[in-house]
């Protein structure tokens, strides 16, 4: 056997074992479209939020019918006091944002949050947070809710952080799934530094 004919039998080997895993993932279900970019963190603990238009909202959330997740409207968004994160779509933050009503925590490197976060959110880089439980236990909202956010799309900084947060005691926990490059693209206020 050649070198050449030694190459091709490798990647054939390669390009079927990757057709055989992938029709044996999408087999056992586990292949769905994720809401968010979420393939396989929190897609059973966090609402997915659909695009959804004309419908009545559940009392006291605004343009879903999702309760488990929490859209913008006319009125403040109300967070409720849950045992799990839910998720928050931009128009609700902005919302929250607007009237004071939301601690928003950027779970991004220092780095990034140095070169731009939104104005007034918390530095808490997930990593230096996991070995400091401390600071989520001691971090007081004051009744607020709290939003967590990082670089959006298949970020699960946010979503690992929030679940932290659960677990120290928070209540009123949110992820804006679609971040800091969500909040930038809107042209909403944003602000370098530490």
């Amino acid at each position: 056997m050649t070198n050449a004919e030694g190459t091709v039998r490798e990647v054939l080997t390669i390009v079927l074992v990757g057709i055989a895993l992938g029709v044996g993932f999408n087999g056992l279900g586990l292949g769905s479209e994720a809401s968010w970019g979420l393939p396989w963190i929190g897609e059973d603990r966090v609402a997915s939020m659909p695009v959804l238009e004309n419908l009545d909202p559940p009392a006291g959330y605004n343009d879903l019918t999702d309760p488990m997740a929490v859209g913008g409207g006319g009125d403040l968004p109300q967070i409720p006091d849950l045992d799990r994160p839910i998720q928050i779509q931009l128009a609700a933050v902005k919302q929250l944002f607007d009237a004071g009503g939301v601690v928003l925590i950027d779970a991004r490197e220092p780095e990034e949050y140095d070169e731009g976060h939104i104005p007034g959110a918390l530095s808490m880089p997930y990593d230096e947070v996991s070995s400091e439980p401390e600071r989520l236990e001691q971090l007081d909202a004051g009744g607020k809710a709290i939003a967590v956010y990082c670089g959006g799309g298949a970020c699960e900084l946010s979503l690992t952080l929030a679940w932290d947060l659960i677990s120290a005691g928070q209540t009123k926990v949110v992820v804006f799934m679609g971040g800091y490059p969500e909040w930038a693209a809107a042209g909403y206020p944003v602000e370098p530094g530490s």
